[in-house]
């Protein structure tokens, strides 16, 4: 009876009287589901101008990837010690390479999608080599990043991605200055039907709004008009933005938009203003839950000890040149 069902089909499949319509689904259509996230945030890996090596804290982060077991891999930028004008192609090519055999390819092996957003020691704006070789480099391990890409037609330097229906931005904040061009794209991803209805919205990029440390305390160092920033990524709902540059963990908020700003693993930890010690070293991880995404945890700890950098341990709040920002947990 069966094979008669299906030869009648074909029969009139033959003739036309019967169609059949192929759904297609988007690539991310997988990713839509509501689910648990874990994140493991590093940012700032560089060494020295041209170093072909890394801080011993890198890899000993790296190998905390099995234990933290966590379900994508973020990055705030300066994976490599790019933008000296002296640096040769060949130099920057090596760097690019210690960098997939310290950092990329432990993390490629497991198969854990990779986000990150390009810093001033990648891809500076005044570096044409430097972003050329950023560029060829991130297009060559693009599958290899296993995300799930929404928008990839700028990529490396701005493009979208969903994993467990948050949606990911990343934007091109090597420098002060912002393309004007980014601030349409953000507005056409934020507008797009798989963006509104994912729980949550994180946009990387690797220059804060607001500096919260004294080396970094100038024009040039941070986002050149913060306050427009911080207004636009309010009217189009990006939740929480995720930076580097600093190389200190403080975990912020100003005008109800979450403002993480990352700590380094690599060389050069900084005095957060006010403060009179180095910040530490810090990884963070992050942990959005199915409900509520928005009351995620966030926590940072020192590598190799593994010890916690406690929020109490923070300032409330930090004055810098273009404004204030708050410890996540005080009300502002």
């Amino acid at each position: 009876m069966v094979k008669r069902i299906v030869l009648i089909l074909l029969v009139l499949f033959a003739f036309g009287t019967v169609s059949f319509k192929l759904i297609n689904y988007p690539p991310w259509d997988a990713e839509t589901k509501n689910k648990p996230l874990k994140i493991l945030l590093i940012s700032d890996l560089n060494a020295g101008y041209g170093s072909l090596t890394y801080s011993e804290d890198v890899p000993a982060v790296i190998s905390e990837i099995d234990r933290i077991k966590p379900d994508m891999i973020l990055c705030g930028g300066d994976m490599v010690a790019g933008q000296k004008a002296s640096l040769t192609e060949q130099n920057i090519k090596g760097m690019w390479q210690s960098f997939k055999n310290v950092v990329f390819d432990p993390i490629q092996k497991r198969g854990i999608p990779f986000g990150f957003t390009l810093g001033n020691h990648d891809a500076s704006p005044g570096f044409s080599m430097d972003r050329a070789l950023a560029a060829q480099f991130w297009n060559e391990e693009k599958q290899s990043t296993n995300l799930t890409f929404v928008d990839s037609a700028h990529y490396p330097f701005y493009f979208s991605y969903l994993k467990n229906n948050v949606f990911f931005m990343s934007w091109d904040a090597s420098g002060a200055k912002i393309d004007p061009a980014l601030y349409t794209w953000l507005k056409e991803q934020t507008s797009l039907s798989v963006a509104k209805k994912a729980r949550m919205r994180v946009l990387l990029g690797h220059l804060p709004l607001y500096a919260i440390v004294a080396a970094k305390n100038k024009p040039g160092e941070v986002n050149a008009n913060p306050d427009s920033a911080l207004s636009f990524f309010k009217m189009h709902q990006i939740d929480l933005y995720i930076s580097g540059h600093q190389h200190a963990y403080y975990p912020a908020a100003k005008n109800g938009v979450q403002l993480l700003n990352s700590g380094c693993i690599g060389d050069g930890p900084r005095m957060i203003l006010g403060h009179t010690t180095l910040a530490k070293k810090a990884y963070a991880v992050i942990e959005i839950p199915v409900n509520r995404p928005l009351t995620f945890s966030q926590k940072a700890f020192a590598p190799f000890t593994n010890e916690e950098i406690r929020l109490s341990c923070l300032p409330d709040s930090v004055i810098g040149f273009n404004g204030t920002v708050y410890r996540k947990d005080w009300k502002n």
